[in-house]
């Protein structure tokens, strides 16, 4: 009888904690491909922490490009969690304005002060740059010495029909293999990409992709971005 209580405690246990999702967690099947989640514009001391949460819940790392500008004090909070969770920063200029029609000296030096403010606050200088509004020239090439990164599209950005459903679709639907996206973790609210990536993470790794940060996929894939063969191309795919 006291055996046999045991064994029913132990049930009743184990089914609490499957419906509260303590530590037995839906599984997966194990990754056969890779992708990186990668944001844009941030960071916000209010928004950005919403799309950490979502990478913690999910045990996943992402890439962030950052506006220089909003670098600082009041951010760095924020920028160390990116850090701690294994995070890596990009390069996203300085303010949010299209570079293809700046002049050579314009753009050296947004790029040159978001390295600046980025090395400050992490010690290390980014390698990746996403343009502004994916607006690029070869005067951007000509200037600015970083991999450029572009992604597949959530298209969540202000002034889309933006919906989580909409934007996790728009994602899921492009990705395969060594792809990035392209997604912000601050636009004007409401804001619906963390509640879009409840959908994106869980879908993604049912159809076997772990997620890693773009240098790691680089390196996974094992192509380097910065062989002159690649000259002036901006990466989807890292294939």
């Amino acid at each position: 009888m006291k055996k046999s209580f045991s064994v029913f405690l132990i049930v009743l246990l184990l089914s609490l904690l499957l419906q509260l999702n303590l530590g037995l967690g839906e599984e997966y099947p194990m990754p056969n491909k890779l992708c990186a989640l990668a944001f844009d514009d941030g960071p916000s001391a209010k928004l950005t922490p919403l799309v950490l949460e979502k990478l913690k819940k999910y045990n996943v790392v992402a890439t962030f490009f950052v506006i220089g500008q909003l670098v600082n004090n009041s951010t760095k909070p924020v920028i160390d969690e990116m850090i701690a969770l294994g995070c890596e920063i990009g390069n996203h200029s300085w303010a949010w304005d299209s570079m293809d029609k700046m002049s050579p000296d314009q753009i050296k030096e947004s790029i040159r002060k978001t390295d600046e403010v980025i090395k400050k606050f992490t010690g290390t200088v980014p390698r990746f740059f996403r343009p502004p509004n994916l607006a690029i020239g070869q005067v951007m090439f000509d200037n600015i010495d970083k991999v450029f990164i572009s992604g597949v599209i959530g298209f969540d950005w202000a002034g889309c029909d933006r919906t989580a459903e909409k934007i996790a679709d728009n994602i899921i639907k492009g990705m395969r293999d060594g792809g990035i996206t392209l997604l912000h973790d601050v636009q004007p609210e409401p804001h619906p990409t963390p509640e879009a990536l409840d959908i994106i993470i869980p879908e993604l790794k049912k159809q076997g992709y772990e997620f890693v940060t773009i240098s790691e996929l680089f390196k996974r894939k094992g192509i380097d971005p910065f062989d002159p063969k690649y000259k002036n191309k901006v990466w989807v795919y890292v294939e």
